[in-house]
C-alpha cells in the first residue's frame, strides 16, 4: 500500500519509535528512529502558523510530507501534502474524527482519490491513553500497523512521550508515521482544550462560590439590619405605650387624683375642725373660769344685804311702835 512514496514500503515488518519532545529544538518536535536507534525522520513545527502546520523531514533534512490542521472544520480535519508545499494539487490524504465513534480514539482516513468520502479508506481506533491503537484497512479487519508503548530500540529514552510503531509488510511507513503524529496532535489539542475548559469551569465555580459567599454576607448584613430595625421599632412602640394613656385611663386617673385631693382636703378640714373645736373648748373653759372669778369677785352678797335691810326694817318698826 503506497500512499506517500514506494521507497517507504518494505516487504517485512518495520519497527519504529517516535519520541515527542516537551520542548522543541532545532531537530523539531518529533524524532522517528529505527530499531538500531538511527534517526529516520524529524517532524518540525512551522512557526507563526495558524494551521498547526508540521513538516516531516528525512535523515538528509529533505521535506517529505507536510500536514496541517484545516481551519473551520467541524470534526477537526487534518490534511497531508506531498513535499513542503501545501497546495490542493499536492494533497495526498486527509484525517478527521469519526462522526459516530465507537472507541475512545477513532479517526477516519480518506485518500485524495476518495472524492465522495462515503466510506473511509483507513481507520485508526483504540485507547490513546494506554498507547494501544491499531490502523485498519478499509474492510475494518485488516491491520496495517499497531501503536504500542513497548520500545525495544537502542538510544531511545523510554517515557510517556515515547511510543512504538509496528508497520506491517507492504505498508507505507511514512504514511503510518504521519497518521500517528496527527493523532498525537489531535489528542494533545483535546487534552489542552479539556484542561482549559476544566480550568474555566473551576474559575467559574470559584467565582460563583465567591459570589455566593458575597451574597450570603450581604444577606446576613441585611438580616442583621432588619433585626436591628425590628428591635428599634419594638423599643419605640414600648416607649409610646409608656407615654401614651388612653382617654378612659386618663379619666380614671383624673378621678382618682381628684378623689385623692378631696380626701386630703376633707382630712385637712377635719384636722382644722378638731383644732378649732379644741381651741373653742379651751376658750370656753377659760371664759368660764374668768366668769366664775369675776362673779365671785363683783357680785354683792345678797344675803348680807337682805339681812341689813331686814334689820333696818325691824329697827324702823320698833321706832314707830312707841309713838303709837
Amino acid at each position: 500500500m503506497v500512499v506517500v512514496d514506494a521507497q517507504y514500503v518494505e516487504p517485512f515488518t518495520v519497527d519504529l519509535a517516535v519520541q515527542r519532545k516537551s520542548v522543541a529544538n532545532s531537530n523539531g518536535n518529533f524524532t522517528v528512529v529505527d530499531v538500531n536507534g538511527n534517526v529516520l525522520f524529524n517532524i518540525k513545527d512551522t512557526l507563526f502558523s495558524f494551521h498547526d502546520r508540521h513538516i516531516l523531514y528525512d535523515a538528509n533534512d529533505k521535506p517529505v510530507l507536510t500536514f496541517k490542521k484545516k481551519l473551520r472544520s467541524i470534526h477537526g480535519r487534518w490534511q497531508a501534502f506531498k513535499g513542503e508545499r501545501a497546495t490542493h494539487k499536492d494533497l495526498i490524504f486527509s484525517v478527521k474524527k469519526s462522526a459516530a465513534p465507537k472507541h475512545e480514539t477513532e479517526l477516519d482516513v480518506f485518500l485524495v482519490e476518495n472524492k465522495e468520502e462515503t466510506a473511509c479508506d483507513c481507520k485508526v481506533t483504540g485507547d490513546w491513553e494506554t498507547k494501544s491503537c491499531n490502523v485498519y484497512a478499509q474492510d475494518g479487519s485488516t491491520i496495517l500497523a499497531e501503536v504500542h508503548d513497548k520500545q525495544n530500540i537502542t538510544n531511545v529514552v523510554v517515557g510517556k512521550e515515547t511510543f512504538g510503531i509496528t508497520v506491517y509488510p507492504d505498508v507505507d511507513y511514512v504514511f503510518i508515521v504521519a497518521l500517528v503524529v496527527i493523532l498525537t496532535e489531535i489528542k494533545s489539542y483535546d487534552s489542552s482544550k479539556k484542561k482549559k475548559k476544566k480550568k474555566k469551569k473551576k474559575a467559574k465555580k470559584s467565582s460563583d462560590s465567591s459570589e455566593d459567599d458575597k451574597k450570603d454576607k450581604e444577606k446576613k448584613v441585611e438580616e442583621e439590619e432588619e433585626e436591628k430595625e425590628k428591635l428599634q421599632v419594638k423599643e419605640e412602640i414600648k416607649d409610646e405605650e409608656e407615654d401614651h394613656v388612653e382617654p378612659e385611663e386618663q379619666e380614671e386617673q383624673k378621678e382618682e387624683e381628684e378623689e385623692e385631693v378631696v380626701v386630703e382636703e376633707e382630712e385637712d378640714d377635719d384636722d382644722d375642725s378638731e383644732s378649732e373645736s379644741d381651741s373653742d373648748d379651751y376658750d370656753d373653759e377659760e371664759d368660764d373660769d374668768d366668769y366664775v372669778v369675776e362673779t365671785n369677785k363683783e357680785e354683792p352678797n345678797h344675803d348680807e344685804y337682805n339681812n341689813d335691810e331686814d334689820d333696818e326694817e325691824s329697827s324702823s318698826t320698833s321706832e314707830e311702835s312707841p309713838k303709837k
